[in-house]
């Protein structure tokens, strides 16, 4: 039976529409059913082109192609209510994560089947929050699923970010690190060796030189904090060092030139001594690239 428009009522069109876009464009069989709309509704729709099947039971509303919020909201009807962005896709969603992960990693309470391109994965007590409009687990269940994925560095990485965006609480964190949980000890390990620096890093580059002062010894510098109109690469305010590095491809143009000596002159005025590292320099002489900042923070 159709649901049929009364005065001062929504129509089903009305509705279905209402409840996509309350979901970025996607809505479930299971959702439209509920709000009343008949199955013979729902394949009339499918036959005009107003509900588009992304995944089985799964619909995307109005056209057949949904944005990146779409397409985690397909996920997470896939995975039933309740459910929430996990793991690496939780971090890459809370930005602490540059590149969209592979998989789209969601958490759900009920026994849901892993699908193509979606990993789903069981917790017994999950609790959400919103960002960005769509859910997510705590930032340490996060955090500790990522574990199975992540580097020692790459988490010290997230674990950075998360403090500089205030996004991590230390009483949540040290409660899932007592758990015993699987990847609680990766984690622990992340955590004592918590590197501030490396949120500040604009690249790669910059955070593996912070990386490369950690492993041979010397005092870290700050990346990326105003001198003066400037920010500086590396900064070491008690030597009045100033490390500034160039990357492949970086500094070649005639104005870019121009602005670095500029700059060098600002910071040479300043007090400081300036001195320029290669990618070259960094990862086929690192040996060289120690030996010169030991002799200059001595």
């Amino acid at each position: 039976m159709r649901i049929r428009s009364l005065p001062g009522t929504k129509s089903a069109t009305q509705v279905a529409g209402d409840l996509a876009a309350r979901q970025f464009g996607a809505v479930a069989r299971r959702q439209l059913a509920a709000a009343g709309i008949s199955p013979s509704q729902i394949r009339t729709w499918e036959r005009l082109g107003r509900l588009h099947r992304r995944r089985p039971g799964v619909f995307a509303w109005g056209r057949p192609d949904l944005n990146t919020e779409g397409e985690l909201a397909v996920a997470l009807l896939i995975a039933g209510p309740g459910a929430a962005l996990a793991s690496l896709t939780a971090l890459w969603w809370l930005r602490l994560l540059n590149r969209r992960p592979r998989m789209i990693h969601v958490a759900s309470s009920r026994r849901i089947t892993s699908r193509t391109g979606i990993a789903v994965s069981r917790m017994r007590v999950l609790t959400r929050r919103l960002h960005r409009g769509l859910p997510v687990v705590p930032l340490p269940e996060a955090l500790l699923a990522a574990t199975e994925d992540l580097s020692r560095d790459s988490l010290r990485l997230v674990l950075a970010r998360a403090e500089f965006e205030r996004l991590l609480d230390r009483a949540e964190l040290e409660a899932i690190l007592r758990s015993g949980r699987r990847g609680s000890a990766a984690l622990r390990a992340a955590v004592d060796s918590h590197l501030p620096q490396l949120a500040r890093c604009a690249n790669g580059f910059e955070r593996d030189f912070v990386l490369l002062c950690e492993r041979h010894g010397l005092p870290l510098p700050e990346p990326n904090v105003r001198v003066g109109r400037f920010r500086p690469d590396m900064l070491w305010r008690e030597a009045r060092l100033v490390v500034e590095l160039d990357g492949r491809g970086a500094h070649r143009t005639a104005a870019q030139l121009a602005s670095d000596r500029r700059r060098q002159a600002e910071l040479e005025r300043r007090g400081y001594t300036v001195i320029r590292f290669t990618w070259a320099d960094a990862y086929d002489d690192a040996a060289g690239v120690t030996a010169e900042l030991q002799r200059l923070l001595a």
